[in-house]
């Protein structure tokens, strides 16, 4: 059972006085902008900029040493 289930079947089990108190503290929590949020919005684009072309152009990684007992 994943979380939001849990969680979706706790609030189903409260009494009606409790749910606002639910909904309230899930909106507190929430960031006021959450439903217009875009995960790949302009400022997500915009902080890949900030990299320079030459950031990490060749990969380095040290040779693996041969094994005998593979084959």
């Amino acid at each position: 059972m994943t979380a939001r289930e849990q969680l979706i079947e706790a609030v189903q089990t409260l009494p009606e006085s409790q749910i606002s108190q639910v909904l309230a503290y899930i909106n507190q929590i929430l960031p006021e902008d959450h439903q217009n949020q875009q995960y790949f919005d302009q400022s997500w684009w915009d902080n890949l900029q900030k990299f320079t072309p030459d950031f990490l152009p060749v990969r380095q990684q040290p040779q693996l040493p041969n094994r005998e007992d593979i084959f």
